[in-house]
């Protein structure tokens, strides 16, 4: 038996039969100190049974609320290890990078990102108006604010968990709360720092993202950060 000293969250919503593949390619790229802990709305989603007949050692989370950043908030509050790895279940995050990730966060950073936009970065799939967003306003904010990394509305970060309880998690989505994380922590003179990821967009399913509530969510921790409000 080993002790859980990290957990990695993987918020999950109708992500079907393809999550079984994504699922083992991440147990099998951790630690044995590391749990996985997979955050579904209900046990209506067709994931929730396809885990349940899967041969794996992760647990299954049933988040009262919904919603991307609901879902992580549920599992750091059921998590008791020391360290939180947060990814997606599309498909997108790369596996074998999550204990190095860990290992940042272990050595004393509060937030560690993987970031696309970092020289040895890559997003790879459609050049859309999410990728312009996430890509030009977070290089625009580490050059004006020095906030240690070019991608922090990335989902794909490490964290020390009593930062966290620190700071709360206040989004009411997930586009967002990578950037409120980041702003908290910069806000707070904690240590920030990335590593370069390759990102590869879904080949399967539908994106969550939502531009008219991604915009105002932005702007208000934009806002924060400008006007150094904690």
């Amino acid at each position: 038996m080993h002790t859980v000293n990290k957990s990695l969250i993987i918020p999950c919503k109708d992500e079907g039969q393809n999550f079984i593949g994504i699922l083992k390619r991440f147990e099998e790229n951790i630690k044995l100190d590391t749990e996985i802990l997979i955050v579904l709305d209900s046990t209506e989603d067709l994931t929730y049974e396809l885990i349940k007949k899967a041969e794996t050692n992760a647990k299954i989370l049933i988040n009262p609320k919904k919603g991307v950043a609901s879902a992580v908030n549920h599992g750091v509050n059921q998590s008791k290890a020391d360290f939180i790895c947060v990814a997606m279940g599309d498909g997108s995050d790369d596996p074998t990078q999550v204990e190095e990730l860990f290992m940042l966060v272990e050595r004393g950073l509060s937030v560690a990102v993987a970031s696309r936009y970092s020289r040895g970065g890559q997003f790879i799939g459609e050049k859309n108006i999410k990728y312009l967003l996430s890509k030009y306003s977070g290089k625009i904010l580490n050059m004006i604010f020095s906030i240690n990394t070019k991608d922090p509305t990335n989902m794909f970060k490490a964290y020390d968990k009593t930062f966290i309880k620190e700071v709360g998690i206040e989004s009411d989505n997930g586009f967002t709360l990578g950037l409120e994380m980041i702003v908290k922590a910069k806000l707070r003179k904690k240590k920030i720092g990335e590593i370069p990821t390759i990102w590869i967009d879904r080949n399967f399913g539908e994106s969550k993202f939502d531009f008219n509530k991604f915009l105002p969510s932005y702007v208000y921790w934009v806002g924060r950060l400008i006007l150094r409000r904690k």
